[in-house]
């Protein structure tokens, strides 16, 4: 069949078309007419990391972190709660007539309040974002008004259990922790007493006594060590005696040695020119046992006094030999007790970090307790949409629009087909397979017949 014959027979037989295509654009007014009306409006929550936190954690929050966050918070705008909250704000929980329908409708055993937020979250639709920080609350009814009520009445719902839920938290836990603050205060004052007593039963001052103690047994070796190097060097002096070139090298006795051998000398000299009985000679004698004498006290003395300097640093040896075993003694005696007490202090800075740690979760607790949430934003309210959401008018008017076209044109082409037509000269060829030798438009009289290829006459 040729394109141009289709053309034209559907133009010809335009009655058929017409009426295909209106009966079924009649069929999808009816249709659209008949289906029931279905409105979602839509409401969005932004959660803004961005707001400041009076608490800041210490932890930054990761891409997968926001994202399931963003699912927690979905599920509770779908929990029963956040349900039965907005049938109490709107007034559905004393409507008797919504009691009546329960009694009627509820299953055995089912519960208003089970039953009632069934009923609302029938139409909720709650869409986490998958790139950003927005949770869209959509509902679905055959209201437009009530559809946008109830968006608006989950997103206003889910706001206010939100602050509770946080502010209920924080006051239940805050009793729980003044019972533990008060246990952990309780534990750091026996810590403590125990450790005090511990002291005062050992002598113990200070926790750095022991410390103190072995710097001072360092000490006293120390000094020990200098006691017996001196005595051992003073007994050495004591027993050279008047040996010690200390004492020979005194000027005393070097001016007594001196004036001796003058004295010798000048005796020498006078027993040659006087003799022996010589009065002279006699006082030159006397003089030099004068001198001898001297020289020997002298010397006596300094021997006298090394022997006293050996003896005190012998003394002094001994003192602090005792100093230090009375000293290492009591080291001893500590030394079992640096273990106890380092327990002790240990479980005093427990118990007081344990009781610090208590006491600032209190301080947070109580703070979040009055802090309002402040990182949700309502972006935009619910409004009463102008087209319902199903059916979709425009999809359905386009499609069926479409569709009756092809209805129509499909007819017009089989009705063509099953009962054809001659509508063009190549049509006649087409159907019949014989070459046509002339054609005569017998709108024309008087025209005579023309063979095809011949000249008109």
């Amino acid at each position: 069949m040729l394109m141009f014959d289709i053309i034209r027979a559907i133009f010809q037989r335009w009655k058929m078309v017409l009426a295909i295509f209106t009966g079924v654009m009649l069929l999808t007014a009816l249709w659209i007419a008949l289906t029931p009306r279905e409105y979602r409006a839509a409401a969005t929550l932004l959660f803004d990391s961005r707001a400041p936190d009076p608490l800041p954690s210490k932890n930054g929050s990761s891409a997968a972190d926001q994202s399931a966050m963003l699912a927690t918070e979905a599920q509770i705008l779908k929990s029963e709660v956040i349900a039965l909250k907005v049938a109490d704000q709107l007034g559905m929980t004393k409507d008797p007539a919504i009691r009546q329908q329960w009694s009627e409708q509820a299953q055995s055993g089912q519960s208003f309040n089970g039953w009632l937020a069934a009923r609302v979250k029938s139409g909720l639709e709650v869409a986490p974002s998958a790139t950003g920080n927005t949770i869209e609350i959509g509902y679905l009814s055959a209201s437009a008004e009530k559809s946008a009520e109830m968006a608006n009445g989950f997103a206003r719902a889910f706001n206010d259990a939100r602050l509770a839920m946080s502010s209920d938290f924080a006051r239940q836990y805050t009793g729980w922790f003044q019972k533990r603050i008060a246990e952990s205060r309780a534990r750091v004052e026996e810590a403590q007493d125990a450790l005090a007593r511990f002291q005062r039963l050992r002598g113990i001052v200070a926790t750095g006594a022991i410390d103190a103690e072995g710097t001072r047994l360092s000490e006293l070796s120390s000094k020990l060590a200098s006691a017996e190097a001196g005595a051992a060097d003073a007994g050495a002096r004591a027993a050279a005696g008047a040996n010690m070139p200390e004492v020979q090298s005194s000027g005393v006795v070097q001016g007594l040695r001196s004036q001796i051998a003058a004295k010798a000398a000048e005796i020498r000299q006078m027993a040659a020119e006087l003799g022996p009985n010589h009065a002279l000679m006699q006082a030159a004698q006397a003089q030099l046992g004068q001198l001898q004498a001297a020289l020997a006290s002298e010397t006596g003395k300094a021997a006298a006094t090394l022997a006293a300097a050996s003896s005190a640093a012998s003394a002094n040896r001994g003192s602090m030999q005792s100093l230090l075993d009375q000293h290492r003694g009591r080291m001893l005696s500590l030394a079992s007790d640096r273990g106890k007490i380092s327990v002790l202090e240990s479980n005093v800075d427990s118990a007081r970090k344990e009781y610090e740690t208590e006491t600032q979760q209190l301080a947070e607790l109580k703070a979040k307790s009055t802090v309002p949430s402040l990182n949700v934003v309502r972006l935009n309210t619910a409004e009463p949409p102008l087209l319902p959401n199903a059916p979709n008018i425009p999809v359905r008017v386009l499609m069926m629009t479409i569709l009756a076209i092809l209805l129509a044109v499909g007819s017009a082409i089989a009705a063509e087909w099953l009962t054809p037509r001659i509508r063009s000269r190549d049509a006649i060829t087409y159907l019949t397979g014989v070459p046509v030798l002339g054609q005569a438009d017998l709108r024309q009289i008087g025209h005579q017949l023309r063979i095809e290829g011949a000249k008109r006459s």
